[in-house]
Formats: C-alpha cells, structure tokens, sequence
C-alpha cells in the first residue's frame, strides 16, 4: 500500500516569486531530511477553473500510515511548516491509500 500526502498551497498576493519558488523547494528537499518519505512530487497549477485558485501542490508518498505519522512530528517537516507559514493564504491537505 501506498500513501499519498497531498497538499495544495495557494499564496498571498504578496507572495514574491521567489518566496513561492522557495516553498516548492524547500518541500522537494525534505526527501533527504526525512527518511519516512518514499517519495515526492510538486509543481505549479496548470490553470483549472475548479482549482479553487490553488497555486502550487506537493504530493509526498509513505509506505504505510505508520511512516506518514513518522513524518509529522518529524522535526524537518515542523520547521517546513513554520517557514512557509508567512507565505501562504491557505493550504488543503488530503491523504489516500493506494495499493
């Protein structure tokens, strides 16, 4: 089974594409700080009129729930959280279970 920990961010206005840039990459980059984490895929909106104006999204992939709740408290994904914070407007998290 698989999990996939799906996050779309939507920016405040004032969001300067490097500050959006740096989200995108700081998400890529907690691959190599949290071992629980199979996985992850991110990028920019292709414009969708039902995107509810989400601006980018980010999919980390577990090998089990086990791993995505090793992660959360992971202390790399805390810090994440914090950094993007000043950034975003909202954010819409949904997790699935492959198998």
């Amino acid at each position: 089974m698989t999990i996939h920990h799906i996050i779309l961010y939507r920016f405040k206005p004032e969001a300067t594409p490097e500050q959006r840039q740096s989200v995108e990459d700081s998400a890529r980059s907690l691959a190599s700080q949290i071992p629980a984490i199979q996985g992850i895929v991110a990028g920019k909106t292709v414009y969708n009129p039902l995107g509810h104006g989400f601006d980018i999204g980010v999919i980390f992939l577990f090998e089990s729930a086990a791993k995505l709740d090793e992660y959360r408290p992971h202390k790399a994904h805390i810090d994440y959280q914090a950094f993007t914070a000043p950034y975003l407007e909202d954010k819409l998290i949904f997790d699935i279970e492959t198998s």
